[in-house]
């Protein structure tokens, strides 16, 4: 792939060169009035290529695996919520199915290889007999015996070839090569793209359109299910990409807190459907009260110890949470509040009930969040309100999320520092 730079996510646009922020204007990704700017993923367009990290990740580490690692969390994310392509706010994951289709052949391709083609060739006496064309083309040898069965000296029969420098193999290959070009270790991960059988291997003879109908053509002849698979993700690639060489390559999101949510709720192991045990809104019409359920509240994950004595409401906040200024303000601040409250009437009040904001970073700038009167800035003690109860501030390296996600492992350190805090 061309030269790849890297970014993060909610960077100052004045921060970005002139013409990546020109030609991320072009595609809608960056709005005149935007200050900041609010991607996650790969921007690709002739004159360079732009990986956009989430906030707060560490500069130290190696970009280009956690770029893709990135891409990898993106694609499960996708896959695990179909339905999350699209939201309120446009698009949620913006040409998905690319990539899914690129990480899909590529993980074929290291498993598998290129297409070998299958062919029956005809034969006599070696490989499979075909009795019906024997009894048809062949004369049997007379035995004297009425009763004995025929001997034929030759056996119409038939047997396999494999061809791997097929046209469907060079179409593959190109199609590689191609997913090389436009994601390079974006895909490949660690795994080397000194390919030399990959590079050197012929290129189609045929133009894109032949190539699909040749898929097709393939495709109505395999019984391999190995085979349908590829063939069918060759297609589609191929239908993808067609004619859109010159243009950007757009892959991510906007709404990466989406994505932040999600994984850190499948990371902490989160308690499953604990949503449907908290109390409802009921509204009063005509002498009944009204169940509204779809209204009630929902809180990101909810985790508790394994003796049941105490329970965490953590609430994943993708913001910079740097200082008291980027960080969640009062709207937040009082959905924990009352998620507490509510965790507390559904667990008892004998069970100790804490919550927490969890939020992109690796150093611990905020410690927690108090309600208090005011006039008391910049104070070492805090005359607390204590029907507020505090918020616990924690701090989750994005690469250590998103690496834990793709690789379906827990956070067990994040989880065992969140359950070891305490009620006010």
């Amino acid at each position: 792939m061309s030269d790849l730079q890297f970014f993060t996510d909610r960077s100052l646009v004045q921060t970005l060169p002139a013409e990546l922020i020109s030609a991320m204007t072009h595609q809608g990704l960056i709005a005149p009035d935007h200050q900041r700017i609010r991607f996650c993923g790969l921007f690709s367009w002739p004159k360079g290529s732009a990986l956009f990290l989430p906030m707060n990740s560490d500069e130290k580490e190696n970009q280009s695996l956690a770029a893709h690692y990135l891409l990898k969390a993106l694609d499960r994310y996708y896959l695990e919520n179909p339905t999350a392509i699209y939201n309120d706010d446009g698009d949620d994951l913006i040409n998905a199915d690319l990539l899914s289709l690129a990480i899909h052949l590529f993980e074929d391709y290291i498993t598998h290889g290129l297409y070998v083609q299958r062919y029956r060739k005809k034969s006599v006496n070696t490989g499979k007999v075909n009795w019906a064309r024997t009894v048809a083309r062949q004369t049997p040898f007379p035995v004297s015996d009425h009763h004995a069965t025929p001997v034929y000296l030759e056996l119409e029969s038939s047997r396999s070839t494999y061809a791997s420098d097929c046209e469907i193999a060079k179409i593959h290959a190109a199609v590689i090569r191609d997913i090389y070009k436009k994601f390079g270790v974006l895909i490949a991960g660690e795994q080397s793209e000194d390919d030399t059988h990959l590079t050197t291997f012929p290129q189609p003879t045929t133009d894109q359109q032949t190539q699909l109908a040749l898929l097709t053509l393939e495709l109505s002849k395999t019984y391999s299910e190995r085979d349908i698979t590829l063939l069918k993700w060759l297609h589609r690639y191929l239908e993808k990409t067609w004619g859109k060489e010159q243009g950007a390559l757009v892959i991510g999101t906007r709404h990466f807190h989406n994505v932040w949510e999600a994984m850190l709720d499948t990371t902490l192991d989160g308690i499953k459907q604990f949503n449907q045990r908290l109390p409802v809104p009921y509204y009063y019409q005509n002498g009944h009260f009204i169940e509204a359920a779809e209204k009630g509240q929902r809180t990101d994950t909810v985790i508790r110890t394994a003796d049941k004595s105490h329970y965490a409401v953590v609430d994943a906040k993708y913001y910079a949470a740097q200082t008291p200024q980027s960080a969640p303000g009062w709207p937040d601040i009082v959905k924990q509040l009352y998620y507490q409250k509510a965790v507390s009437s559904v667990v008892g009040e004998d069970k100790q009930v804490t919550t927490h904001f969890v939020f992109p970073g690796t150093a611990q700038r905020l410690v927690s969040t108090h309600v208090g009167n005011r006039g008391q800035n910049k104070q070492t003690q805090l005359v607390a309100l204590p029907e507020y109860p505090a918020i616990h501030c924690h701090y989750c390296p994005s690469s250590d999320l998103i690496k834990a996600y793709v690789q379906g492992r827990k956070l067990q350190t994040l989880r065992t520092e969140i359950l070891s805090k305490e009620s006010d």
